[in-house]
């Protein structure tokens, strides 16, 4: 039996809010490198799911990631990927959760 005690659920904006306006994100590439990253990292079974969410009175698609596993290395390959295609994600803040507790890390654009 194997028993994974943490579960990672990143949240991946596909619209970025500019003067206004949602704009879909170009978002294949760089959501490719992160799947990579978590494959080359041993995280091999992961989980896709495409939601409708609010924020800031703003509704629009995201995409979640769920990821089970015994340590806290997914945390950090998604932070360090989204820090790093920001300039593409155009983000105030990216989210994740670990278990019950949702992480919030905001951003500086243009950083």
């Amino acid at each position: 039996m194997i028993a994974l005690n943490r579960k990672y659920v990143f949240h991946i904006p596909l619209y970025k809010h500019v003067s206004g306006n949602l704009i879909q994100i170009d978002i294949e590439d760089i959501l490719d490198e992160l799947i990579s990253q978590f494959n080359e990292n041993g995280f091999e079974s992961l989980y896709i799911t495409k939601i409708n969410s609010y924020y800031k009175k703003r509704q629009f698609d995201e995409m979640l990631i769920t990821i089970f596993s015994n340590d806290e290395l997914p945390g950090e390959i998604f932070e360090e990927w989204f820090r790093k295609h920001n300039d593409v994600l155009f983000q105030e803040a990216f989210a994740y959760e670990i278990g019950n507790t949702m992480v919030i890390n905001d951003l500086h654009l243009g950083d």
